[in-house]
């Protein structure tokens, strides 16, 4: 038996690498057979990426099959994507018992490919999508694509026969609402595999020094810098906690670089800022060179469902991580050492918080220990798999 795997973004893109291929490669060695459909921007598809994405699942025996991605216009380019996908699914169907789809608009293709098949699918909710391009600024609540988008992830959530989401807040959400009849759900964070996130020795000194950093403490973000993550906040919070704790320094490793820059351009502390941009393989050791990690987002209803890829990535650096109540199940780890909280876009919330990491980072080795032991507990790649593992085989069993 083979799991179809339906996925929008491309295994090639920096997501991909962090968040799909992990799990893909990680249930194929505890003995699953993957066909996968993605859908692969040109910009991050080149032929480097290819290469190595295409060893990576060759050598777990992963079938692979990447379509191009189309993004304009809209509503057309998103439509015929799906219909490529339904139909390059159906083109699988031997020995497929399983549709697993990845976020919303593989979840259409699933649902219309396993009705066809007459198998199981499960949506992987990744988050609220119409939501998302709302709170982002990109579409009206009153525009047709909001509406359309939004009623068509309602009517996926009832049909899915199981689902997955990232935070329990959503989960707990939506059964109040009684989005759906009882079936099989399980909540699964943005998981990381801790061992990748050991920088390796001597790299946090090497990269210190090469990008001027000294041996004060580090801030780091990193990732990009999309619509609902606030990096002029984090720039404020930063301004704050430098008055409170000595030789800070940010470092913000993003794919949007250009934009980093012209933001930082006019900070008071520009001199002890720096932007750089990194390939995936390189993100163990920018974050091994920091002590704490940032990740401010919008106070949106559509981030109740996110649980950012960065939370897993920091801690199993070691890092603290700074971020607010609002996003995912975040207030759920208020109290942890390695967890801090900033309840407020206000120089008073900064401060408190700035106070707060001050204090963590006198025991720095103390700090990591907490940061890695929260990690495992909490965003651990092996409790993610035991999670998908459990759902396939109750969906498996309820299809016999």
């Amino acid at each position: 038996m083979r799991v179809l795997y339906l996925t929008y973004n491309g295994l090639t893109e920096p997501l991909g690498r962090r968040q799909v291929l992990p799990y893909l490669l990680g249930l194929a060695r505890r003995g699953w057979r993957f066909t996968v459909i993605s859908f692969e921007k040109p910009e991050t598809a080149d032929d480097q990426a290819r290469g190595q994405v295409r060893a990576a699942l060759a050598q777990a025996q992963v079938e692979w099959i990447p379509r191009r991605y189309h993004k304009r216009p809209t509503l057309a380019a998103t439509s015929f994507d799906a219909a490529a996908g339904i139909v390059t699914a159906l083109r699988q169907r031997r020995d497929v018992g399983l549709i697993h789809a990845r976020s919303t608009v593989p979840a259409l293709m699933a649902d219309a490919a396993s009705r066809l098949l007459r198998i199981p699918w499960i949506f992987d909710v990744r988050g609220l999508l119409a939501e998302e391009y709302a709170d982002g600024g990109h579409w009206s609540r009153e525009s047709l694509l909001f509406r359309m988008t939004s009623a068509a992830e309602g009517r996926l959530l009832r049909r899915a026969p199981g689902l997955v989401f990232l935070t329990e807040r959503i989960r707990d959400e939506f059964a109040h609402r009684g989005a759906w009849p009882e079936k099989p759900t399980a909540v699964i964070p943005c998981a990381v595999e801790l061992a990748t996130f050991a920088a390796p020795d001597g790299s946090r000194a090497r990269v210190r020094a090469a990008l001027l950093l000294g041996e004060g403490p580090v801030l780091v973000y990193s990732g990009s810098l999309g619509s609902w993550y606030r990096l002029r906040e984090m720039l404020d919070f930063y301004e704050v906690a430098a008055r409170e704790i000595a030789g800070l320094s940010l470092l913000i490793v993003s794919p949007d670089e250009e934009k980093a820059r012209a933001l930082v351009a006019d900070h008071p502390r520009a001199a002890r800022i720096r932007v750089v941009r990194a390939r995936p393989e390189q993100m163990p050791e920018y974050l091994g060179a920091a002590d704490a990690g940032l990740c401010f987002l919008g106070n949106h209803h559509s981030k109740v469902a996110s649980s950012p890829t960065k939370y897993g990535e920091y801690l199993a650096a070691g890092l603290a991580v700074v971020t607010n109540p609002w996003t995912g199940d975040a207030a759920r780890l208020a109290g942890d050492p390695a967890w801090i909280l900033v309840d407020a876009f206000s120089p008073e919330a900064y401060a408190a918080a700035a106070r707060a990491l001050r204090q963590r980072l006198e025991q720095p080795d103390r700090l990591r220990q907490a940061a890695r032991a929260l990690a495992q507990r909490c965003f651990s790649m092996d409790d993610a798999l035991d999670g998908y593992e459990g759902l396939y085989r109750r969906l498996l069993e309820a299809a016999r």
